[in-house]
């Protein structure tokens, strides 16, 4: 009989002995394929789910970049409104005119709304030294004037002389409000310049003046005003040196109110007093209000959406943490098992291979003595009994890689939720396990194959 015929008799003699080797090796190449199956499946996934967290977390980061470019363009851009709308708003209040009046201690306001002007004198030099007290803050754009009522030409007008605008030597830079008329010249009201011409000359309780210009319609007592210089009006009404009222803007300044100011003017001279029009200051804060109220409308908007695109860019982060911090722990133990797992199982698989080997060379001692006294040949003992090791180790290596497989896809798709395609059959572990089972079960099978060999036929053959 060839080498393979007793091989396959001693199979099927010796089953059990058989199967349970077959048993063992695949127990330990299952352990030996699933392990770093299940290890580079996990890993993929996560690799994959990372990946897709950090494109989530990438495109809230970009999110949040281009709403602070954004910001800051808008920002730009508000700046550049709220500029505007500040230069409007300037404008308007300038065309609004002036909404501080100060006039002379005691001045009887009833009668000065009735003729639009003051009915006392104060001297010119007030309004130098208004304009050079430091202490004076909340008022600006100081223009001294004298007003009266005159006739001419049959009807009775407002005179008003008009100094220009008294620097202030703490507050620079303010341009200049109020008429600038040069001496010698007059500005004509919208009803007095009717039917006249820039050029003309007009005479004034006597005095011949050149028309400058012809005011526009306001819709008040400008329009039946004769506008002169102020030295002009005091040789007309005969008051050198006097003036009745000094016209002012209240500061755009956060403490500014009337109460303030009257403090300050008492202080600065206490031979005035000062009032308000109200409606000019009241339209003034509003439109104050309505460009600061635009301003943190914007910024708050602005402010908003940036918090919340930060607020998702940083749920985003802590997600991919936590999945990363989870998964990696997951893994090390899938790692930890498979590092210490298997090897153990490998070594109690070719343990026990070699246990059955040497409890099958005893059952044979008689066998393996008749062969040897028969002559047969030391290699074919060998081959007999190190082949039957091979062929368990062949046979337990290609059903192990099948239930290894099997085994690896269940467990993870089950245990770890991982998609089944990350499982694919590994032809390296495939080829690792044909190999190398055979292997390890001839090695275990060596020390029993080696007494089986050494053992005297001569002494086996005479025990009963």
């Amino acid at each position: 009989m060839t080498l393979l015929h007793l091989l396959l008799a001693e199979i099927r003699y010796r089953k059990l002995s058989f199967v349970l080797s077959v048993l063992a090796v695949l127990v330990a190449v299952m352990l030996f394929v699933a392990g770093p199956m299940l290890v580079d499946g996990y890993q993929q996934e996560t690799q994959a789910e990372l990946s897709a967290g950090q494109q989530l977390v990438g495109a809230a980061e970009k999110l949040v970049e281009a709403a602070k470019a954004e910001m800051g363009k808008v920002q730009k851009e508000t700046e550049s409104e709220l500029a505007r709308l500040g230069d409007e708003t300037r404008k308007a209040m300038l065309g609004m005119g002036f909404n501080l009046m100060i006039v002379p201690a005691g001045t009887d306001m009833s009668d000065f709304w009735s003729a639009d002007f003051a009915g006392r004198d104060m001297p010119q030099e007030y309004v130098d030294r208004l304009a050079k007290d430091r202490r004076l803050t909340l008022v600006t754009h100081l223009v001294a004037t004298l007003q009266g009522k005159v006739e001419w030409e049959g009807r009775k007008v407002l005179l008003a002389g008009y100094l220009p605008e008294t620097p202030q030597a703490h507050m620079p830079g303010t341009k200049p409000l109020g008429y600038r008329v040069e001496p010698g010249t007059v500005l004509l009201g919208h009803e007095l310049g009717r039917g006249r011409k820039v050029g003309e000359k007009i005479a004034v309780l006597g005095r011949q003046l050149t028309i400058a210009r012809l005011l526009p319609e306001q819709g008040s007592k400008e329009d039946i005003t004769l506008a002169v210089h102020l030295s002009d009006a005091q040789a007309l009404l005969k008051k050198p040196g006097k003036v009745n009222q000094i016209m002012a803007l209240e500061c755009r300044c956060p403490n500014a109110d009337l109460a303030l100011i009257r403090r300050q003017l008492a202080v600065v001279l206490p031979e005035t007093q000062i009032t308000e029009f109200r409606s000019i200051a009241v339209a003034r804060a509003e439109q104050r209000a309505l460009v600061e109220a635009k301003h943190k409308q914007i910024l708050a908007g602005m402010q908003e959406n940036l918090r919340q695109r930060e607020q998702i860019f940083e749920d985003r982060s802590r997600v991919l943490a936590r999945m990363e911090a989870g998964r990696s722990r997951v893994l090390g133990i899938i790692e930890t098992l498979t590092d210490v797992v298997t090897p153990v199982v490998v070594l109690a698989s070719a343990i026990w291979v070699g246990l059955l080997a040497l409890a099958n060379v005893r059952q044979r001692r008689t066998e393996i003595g008749l062969l040897r006294a028969l002559g047969k040949s030391p290699g074919l003992i060998a081959g007999l009994l190190l082949g039957k090791a091979m062929l368990v180790g062949l046979v337990g290596a290609a059903a192990g890689v099948v239930l290894g497989t099997w085994a690896a896809q269940g467990l993870g798709t089950r245990a770890f939720a991982v998609t089944a395609d990350y499982f694919p059959l590994r032809y390296d572990l495939l080829l690792g396990a044909l190999l190398g089972a055979p292997l390890v079960s001839a090695v275990a099978a060596y020390l029993p194959t080696l007494a089986a060999l050494l053992q005297d036929p001569a002494v086996v053959l005479r025990e009963p």
